[in-house]
């Protein structure tokens, strides 16, 4: 049996590239979803190197459902797309082939609109080009919602590599107390527990790292953390 087709970041950083050079007005308000975004946290995960929180194990021939295309995107409609790269949508791969990719515009998803995306996202500068990336939280939901309403092998390996991802970054975040912004992690979080109730009672080391972190947090703009904590974390006291 032959091995299956290995996907890397680097062939996702490529198609970037390539469509930030073809598209350059139009590049920059486009949002990277789907398998190419989950590859990119895939990425910044292993090259964290954190102690608790790392890349799943994935076996060699589970590797090939990561991506059920080259990239997806949202920011264009179907017809904006077509338009633009011209060349028409083919139904049964739900993309459009361009330069030999296949490239994939969502409109909408379970949880995922247009707006929410262009709200949600990261801008990620390379040396080469920048990109927009929907943040870790909302594709999180995103894929809790496709787990609950399909059954499809990509997804259950982007939710677990996106869980690991999530307490990575809650923690770091937590950690960084100079640059850390309370509204924006209890948003986070917020969204993050709507689509898994139990996300922040699941993992004893996320619960244990939480409580040191949140209880070592001594500035005053740092209170709502605290106060969350006390309802949302287990065993969490003063």
């Amino acid at each position: 049996m032959s091995l299956p087709k290995i996907y890397d970041w680097e062939k996702i950083r490529a198609a970037l590239k390539l469509l930030s050079e073809e598209f350059p007005a139009e590049f920059p308000t486009w949002v990277l979803i789907g398998g190419g975004a989950c590859w990119f946290y895939r990425t910044s995960l292993q090259e964290a190197g954190d102690r608790d929180f790392c890349v799943p194990s994935v076996r060699v021939e589970d590797e090939i459902h990561w991506l059920s295309k080259d990239v997806d995107f949202m920011g264009l409609t179907e017809a904006e797309a077509t338009a633009l790269l011209q060349a028409p949508f083919k139904p049964e791969t739900h993309t459009i082939s361009y330069r030999g990719l296949e490239v994939d515009f969502l409109e909408e998803g379970f949880r995922l609109t247009m707006d929410v995306a262009a709200a949600n996202s990261r801008d990620v500068r390379t040396p080469e080009f920048r990109f927009a990336v929907i943040g870790p939280a909302f594709l999180y939901a995103e894929k809790c919602a496709l787990l609950a309403n399909k059954s499809r092998p990509q997804d259950v390996l982007h939710r677990a590599l996106l869980a690991e991802f999530l307490k990575f970054e809650f923690c770091s975040d937590l950690e960084t107390p100079a640059t850390l912004d309370p509204h924006d992690w209890l948003g986070g979080a917020r969204t993050v527990k709507t689509a898994d109730h139990d996300f922040f009672t699941r993992d004893p080391k996320l619960i244990a790292r939480l409580q040191r972190d949140i209880c070592s947090l001594t500035s005053h703009e740092h209170r709502s953390l605290k106060h969350w904590a006390k309802h949302h974390l287990p065993g969490y006291t003063e």
